[in-house]
């Protein structure tokens, strides 16, 4: 069941992930249609710099869970690998938590910036006049997402770990090792070769499995 729910944890981010993709694409075209405009025409649409700075800080908060379950965030790793298996669950753990306990005071705070705009309805200065609840609360909406994943993580570990699925533990908050690094880069470059030619090649073949 724990195993189930870290699953569909993944693809929701997944999906948030691929949404803040198309509002930074969509983000990059508005940027794009107003330099033209202001090189070309020398008029402005107005407001395209304030809505990217608001794009950017929602898309990031809500592609972070994403980036945690596919472990791209940047850790240090050069002792880890080199402990033994217990203590490196126990590092695991220990990360988890207290990132966890980090986001929670971020979160919280972050709401709390978001509750007094909203009570007071303030607005940005600048000509859009922007309530500036619209973007905290998205903001908002992805920290606390962020912050459900890594407690998500952490049940999924301590479950496994208890269970004796030390495999499945450290699928779930190891770090990558560079061994599975590359194994994971050949996977890739095979299923590539495949797309273009409809079979991978001998020696990919065997590097995918």
């Amino acid at each position: 069941m724990i195993n189930r729910i870290v699953q569909k944890g993944e693809f929701v981010s997944r999906v948030a992930a691929w949404i803040s993709g198309a509002v930074l694409l969509a983000t990059s075209v508005l940027i794009t249609i107003e330099v033209i405009l202001r090189k070309v025409f020398t008029v402005s649409m107005g407001g395209a710099d304030e809505i990217s700075s608001y794009a950017m800080a929602v898309s990031c908060s809500w592609a972070f869970a994403f980036a945690l379950f596919k472990k791209a965030h940047i850790r240090i790793d050069v002792f880890y690998v080199k402990l033994p298996r217990i203590a490196r669950r126990i590092l695991d753990l220990v990360s988890l938590l207290l990132f966890g306990l980090y986001m929670s005071l971020l979160t919280y705070y972050s709401f709390a910036v978001f509750l007094t705009s909203f009570m007071r309805n303030s607005t940005a200065n600048t000509p859009l006049h922007t309530p500036l609840w619209i973007p905290q609360l998205l903001w908002v909406m992805g920290l606390a997402g962020f912050t459900a994943a890594i407690f998500l993580l952490l049940t999924g570990t301590i479950y496994n770990l208890w269970k004796g699925s030390f495999a499945k533990a450290a699928e779930l908050s190891g770090a990558t090792t560079l061994e599975e690094e590359i194994e994971e880069g050949t996977v890739v470059s095979a299923e590539g070769m495949m797309d273009e030619t409809g079979k991978a090649p001998a020696g990919a073949q065997g590097g995918a499995v």
